[in-house]
């Protein structure tokens, strides 16, 4: 009985990140034209009151957040280790907040003229959308595949605390001063 319980949770794990995939690709699709026009702000807190956001109605985590300021970039690896390995570093360098690793995707993918399937790991990265281009760069020179997958989607709106801790831990890209 314990197989069955275990085996039931990689599905809904698989059909967690599925869903998850579909409603952020259609939210970008449908939210497009005006994500370029509009900016939504959304209540927002600062570090040090988000223990307190907890609380129904506490103003104190109100502040505002600009639709699309943060972003959510998916990375898939070939395992377990390349997907930790490519989190730490990630985190290390503040490039983002946070780094999901979803288990035992099924990938289906054209290759060199060839179809293939493979296990991968897929990776939920939520950071700053100023840093996906560093981000991006940083997965290519560290990815076990010699063409990683990064793609991002923005964050239009969410949890209030939860998008000023994402703003609060991945600092302003840095300029280079040459």
């Amino acid at each position: 009985m314990q197989y069955l319980s275990k085996a039931g949770s990689v599905h809904l794990r698989w059909l967690f990140a599925r869903n998850l995939l579909f409603i952020a690709a259609t939210a970008a699709v449908t939210s497009r034209t005006t994500f370029a026009t509009t900016t939504t702000t959304l209540p927002v807190a600062s570090l040090s009151t988000l223990a307190n956001c907890n609380k129904m109605g506490d103003k104190s985590c109100e502040s505002s957040y600009t639709a699309g300021s943060s972003s959510v970039a998916f990375v898939t690896t070939p395992d377990k280790e390349s997907a930790k390995k490519l989190a730490h570093g990630i985190i290390e360098r503040k490039l983002a907040a946070c780094v999901n690793i979803i288990p035992q995707i099924e990938s289906i993918y054209m290759w060199e003229g060839k179809v293939n399937e493979d296990n991968e790991y897929l990776m939920m990265i939520k950071t700053r959308s100023t840093r996906i281009e560093e981000l991006s760069k940083f997965v290519r020179e560290n990815h076990p595949y010699s063409v990683a997958e990064v793609i991002s989607l923005p964050i239009q709106a969410g949890n209030s605390p939860y998008l000023n801790w994402i703003m609060q831990t991945v600092p302003e890209k840095l300029e280079n001063k040459d």
